[in-house]
């Protein structure tokens, strides 16, 4: 009798190993906070110096900064396609920021990660079509748009007030970051598709039920 193979595969090993490697990554990264020598940081934590690129700004290699968009006292600037600011004595305010910057993205992803995981376990458990797994792919579907969306509007506006701390630029601000995010389509867009195929999959799932009653 041939053996009937797990539908969920590959993916669901590949996101129990991306898992585990992202919680082995993060542990390792945690550790080396506290242990002389190793030069380990998490999100930022532990990092001796700060940079920030300001997306708002567009500037060509050899322009030179205006006034208002030179570094601030103990910073430097590099002229790239946005220009970026760095400074190797950061404050304790400067340093949080930093962080906040790359919380938001580390969150969603991670939010998305676990969500998918537990999608795939709890559809193996119970099966594909139940009203239980069309609900865990709605949630996940609500996750990759709205979710993106406030994950890159937070983003956006610690990264802005980071370079109003590293630069001359009193335009910049939080206010700045919540005009100037990056709208991220291919999450959205994915979402959505996942809660079209929720919904579908909950009105099959539905049908199915009234088919099996008539009989």
């Amino acid at each position: 009798m041939a053996t009937v193979r797990n539908p969920l595969e590959p993916l669901s090993s590949a996101v129990k190993g991306i898992v585990t490697l992202l919680a082995a990554l993060t542990l390792a990264g945690l550790l080396g906070l506290f242990v002389d020598g190793m030069h380990l940081h998490v999100l930022g934590i532990g990092d001796k110096s700060v940079c920030v690129a300001d997306q708002s700004t567009t500037m060509s290699g050899g322009e030179v900064p205006p006034m208002e968009f030179r570094p601030a006292p103990g910073a430097t600037i590099q002229l790239d396609a946005h220009p970026s600011y760095c400074t190797g004595d950061p404050t304790t305010a400067q340093s949080l920021l930093h962080t906040a910057i790359q919380v938001p993205p580390f969150v969603f992803s991670v939010g998305a990660l676990l969500l998918v995981l537990l999608l795939i376990r709890g559809a193996e458990r119970e099966g594909l079509y139940t009203t239980r797994t069309a609900g865990r792919l709605r949630r996940l579907g609500w996750w990759l748009s709205a979710g993106s969306v406030l994950a890159a509007i937070a983003e956006s506006t610690t990264e802005q007030s980071l370079v109003r701390s590293l630069s001359r630029n009193t335009d910049a601000s939080a206010v700045t970051g919540l005009l100037s995010w990056d709208m991220p389509f291919m999450a959205i867009l994915t979402g959505l598709g996942v809660l079209s195929f929720a919904r579908v999959m909950r009105i099959g799932i539905a049908m199915r039920e009234d088919l099996d009653g008539t009989v």
